[in-house]
């Protein structure tokens, strides 16, 4: 018996269709992506870099150009190839220099160094000198300069003066924990915390900040710079800043400063009534024997004026500071008025002069006087007196 012949499944004739209608497009060549499958060309035109081809980097014009009918342009030089670690990458991406810093160091080196005592000058361009080994330094002297620009020059440069001011405490916190190994390291730790506390003298709300460093001063130098000739800081004495002193001063009270002195003794014999704590008895008396003393040598005792705290002990001195010890504030603004009353001395009024600003301290007073309870008001009268200038000194 004979069989016709089978026919192809339907399946198989669809995909012999299939395959005949694809494989056209199979031969078809794709259109080229330009400079794909070319290396870079580092010293090709600016046309062809925008492009993405490669340059041929004919000259004058390469082949590119040439056909597109383009102005062809080289770079002046090859770009240079370099090969970036992580830390150089982080380095360019985060660039360490400043220039508000150069700004800040160099007022520093003009203006803006402690100017007392007379001739210290050279001291603080070594200290400038010393800072580039130690970060805390860099960064109190830099701080210190940066509110001397913003109180005295008109620019605004708090918010950078309180960042490096942060930065400098805690690198100092830091340092101090650590032995010094050599007497550059004590002579970094002192400069460090004095540039800090004229720079809370610069600061409208930091009185309380300001008397801090004055005790964190005295203490760094007794404990740490005990051998002041081995120092850059050998004639930063009582006698050196007094000496100082002299060269700017008249030695002789005014008959209104005289006054204004027996005023301030008796503001005190007031607030005495106040008085409960021991720490706030004794700086009572220590005030009271500078009012006393100040009449027959005013400067001998403007430098002790700074160091009225120093006797305390640390629990003296933390309640002393306490926010809510209105007794301790009446009497460093006494303290500070005192101080203020006995600068009217100074020949030349330049704010250079003064191991914190007038109108600072004054302001100080005025935010002390503005917040005391009003139990406190009456003792305060004095100071917020010599302060609002109702005063005459």
């Amino acid at each position: 018996m004979s069989h016709s012949a089978t026919p192809p499944k339907t399946d198989e004739k669809k995909s012999s269709d299939t395959e005949s209608n694809e494989s056209p497009s199979l031969n078809k060549k794709k259109k080229p992506v330009p400079g794909k499958g070319f290396n870079k060309s580092r010293r090709g035109c600016y046309n062809c870099k925008r492009r993405r081809v490669k340059c041929s980097e004919a000259k004058p014009e390469c082949r590119g150009c040439n056909r597109m009918g383009l102005i062809c342009v080289y770079p002046e030089s090859p770009l240079p190839t370099l090969k970036r670690s992580h830390s150089t990458a982080s380095s360019i991406l985060k660039p360490r220099i400043n220039l508000d810093h150069l700004r800040f160091y160099s007022h520093f080196l003009l203006k803006a160094y402690p100017p007392v005592p007379h001739g210290a000058e050279p001291v603080w361009h070594n200290v400038a000198a010393m800072s580039h080994e130690y970060e805390f330094l860099a960064n109190a002297i830099l701080g210190l300069s940066a509110q001397h620009l913003t109180l005295f020059h008109g620019a605004d440069y708090s918010i950078q003066a309180l960042d490096l001011r942060i930065a400098a405490i805690n690198g100092l916190n830091e340092a101090l924990s650590q032995p010094c190994l050599t007497a550059t390291d004590a002579d970094a730790r002192y400069a460090a915390i004095i540039a800090l506390t004229y720079q809370s003298g610069y600061m409208p709300d930091a009185m309380i900040e300001f008397i801090t460093m004055l005790r964190g001063w005295m203490f760094i130098q007794t404990k740490l710079v005990p051998d002041l000739e081995m120092s850059i800081f050998r004639n930063f004495t009582r006698e050196a800043f007094v000496g100082s002193m002299k060269q700017h001063v008249a030695l002789q009270l005014t008959e209104k400063s005289a006054i204004a002195l027996d005023d301030y003794l008796a503001s005190l014999k007031v607030v005495r009534t106040l008085c409960q704590g021991t720490a706030e008895i004794k700086y009572l008396s220590a005030l009271e024997r500078l009012g006393r003393l100040a009449k027959q040598s005013p400067i001998e005792e403007m430098v002790p004026c700074y160091a009225l705290t120093n006797k305390m002990t640390e629990e003296e001195f933390k309640a002393f500071t306490e926010p809510s010890n209105g007794c301790a504030r009446v009497l460093l603004s006494h303290f500070l008025m005192l101080n203020y009353a006995l600068e009217q001395h100074f020949l030349s009024p330049a704010p250079k002069h003064f191991a914190f600003c007038k109108q600072i301290s004054t302001a100080w007073v005025i935010r002390v006087a503005a917040n005391l309870p009003s139990k406190f008001q009456q003792h305060i009268m004095w100071p917020l007196g010599i302060a609002t200038g109702l005063i005459k000194t």
